[in-house]
């Protein structure tokens, strides 16, 4: 599967809406919302490092 950037970046919103919804269920004491925070910043993890390490290749590439 290739990877657009588009796609990553759209992943990275993903998890920033996951942790601002977490935030809100966190304020309002709802259960689960730590769990929510956990898998938004692994989202935002995630799609951090593919978006590094796919501008990385991209630079390689250039590079032959």
């Amino acid at each position: 599967m290739k990877l657009s950037y588009r796609l990553l970046i759209t992943l990275l919103l993903i998890g920033i809406v996951i942790v601002l919804l977490a935030a809100l269920f966190k304020s309002q004491g709802y259960a689960g919302s730590d769990v929510l925070i956990l898998l938004g910043l692994v989202v935002q993890f995630v799609a951090g490092v593919l978006v590094v390490w796919k501008f990385a290749n991209r630079l390689d590439n250039k590079d032959s």
